[in-house]
């Protein structure tokens, strides 16, 4: 609701005669026009986040305590210390996950425009998942997957 307020604002501004006659701007195509209308709503939203965060930080006092400034872990009293290391194989499961599921997001667009696409959108498809089947054995037979 609100962005369509500010989308309505903003081309009424700019749909303004006045104001294009005055500034010399938006006399030849209505692109210029979208691209005004887009920089005007980021100016927007900047000044509007920055304004936020100038007051949440003059209008709130400070007052660092020892409870603020500790580990929370979920009302419990921290146990250990938070600096303990990980698995370096916590990390390689994680950017292989990722990896792979963004391998896999490729799928979706094929999957919906398969009945629209000719032998080489097929095939081109096959051999990205021949390619994506074989990077998976590839990292299967390092044992980049195995926790021992």
């Amino acid at each position: 609701m609100f962005v369509m307020d500010i989308n309505f604002f903003i081309k009424s501004f700019i749909s303004s005669n006045s104001y294009l006659e005055q500034f010399n701007v938006l006399k030849s195509s209505a692109v210029k026009e979208e691209y005004l209308s887009v920089l005007i709503y980021l100016c927007f939203a900047t000044f509007l986040g920055l304004l936020i965060i100038s007051l949440s930080y003059f209008l709130v006092t400070q007052s660092p305590e020892t409870e603020k400034l500790s580990t929370y872990e979920c009302g419990f009293d921290p146990y250990g210390d938070t600096r303990d290391q990980f698995n370096i194989r916590f990390y390689i499961i994680a950017i292989l996950f990722v990896l792979f599921d963004i391998e896999i997001i490729f799928l979706l667009p094929w999957c919906v425009s398969l009945s629209q696409l000719d032998l080489l959108g097929f095939w081109s498809m096959v051999e990205f998942l021949a390619e994506l089947g074989i990077g998976f054995i590839y990292v299967w037979c390092v044992g980049a997957v195995e926790w021992s």
